[in-house]
């Protein structure tokens, strides 16, 4: 379940960039700006979905040497 809701953000983050870069593209600054901040949302969620980097983020917080 957590794998799809990360490859559901995934998705959404790939068509935020491409419709900020169609505002961008169109002088739509004010919009590229806000699908940029979208994309970085979408972007955040799917980390925070990814077990992986999950795990690797806890890992790295301890201390060098702490088992």
């Amino acid at each position: 379940m957590t794998e799809d809701r990360r490859d559901v953000a995934l998705a959404i983050k790939s068509c935020l960039d491409s419709l900020q870069d169609d505002a961008v593209r169109c002088r739509l600054d004010d919009l590229a700006r806000f699908l940029s901040l979208a994309a970085m949302a979408a972007e955040e969620a799917a980390c925070q979905l990814d077990t992986r980097s999950v795990h690797m983020k806890a890992l790295m917080a301890g201390s060098a040497g702490h088992c």
